[in-house]
């Protein structure tokens, strides 16, 4: 991963990534992505209504996972984040900065980053 990739997003990057949850595809193939990373059925991460409320709703859902995820077995957490491809040294970052909340953003974001990688790619976007 590049060293881009390593630190956090900043909120003009955010904002730009976070404007694809509008697209129905997009959002739809997210949702699919961080459900598939963090292991989670489709009823604890139902798929929102695109808008601007679309981001904070993956992100509740994120976060209500990692929470489980941090009370259960030791490194659980870390192979979630393993999963979602957030490295170690963000993964503490994001912790320090903005606790679990932040972590479960940055999730999102990278749910979605992987999602476009995939269209663009394809030809789609």
């Amino acid at each position: 991963m590049s060293e881009e990739a390593n630190t956090s997003l900043s909120k003009g990057e955010q904002d730009g990534l976070r404007r694809w949850l509008d697209r129905a595809e997009v959002l739809s193939s997210t949702v699919q992505q961080l459900r598939k990373d963090l292991a989670l059925a489709e009823a604890d991460l139902p798929e929102p209504g695109s808008g601007e409320g679309a981001f904070e709703d993956l992100r509740a859902g994120v976060l209500a996972r990692l929470l489980e995820l941090e009370r259960g077995s030791g490194n659980a957490l870390q192979t979630a984040m393993y999963r979602v491809d957030i490295p170690e040294r963000h993964l503490q970052r994001a912790l320090e900065s903005g606790g679990l909340h932040a972590l479960a953003g940055e999730c999102v974001l990278r749910a979605l980053q992987k999602v476009l990688t995939r269209l663009r790619f394809a030809g789609r976007f």
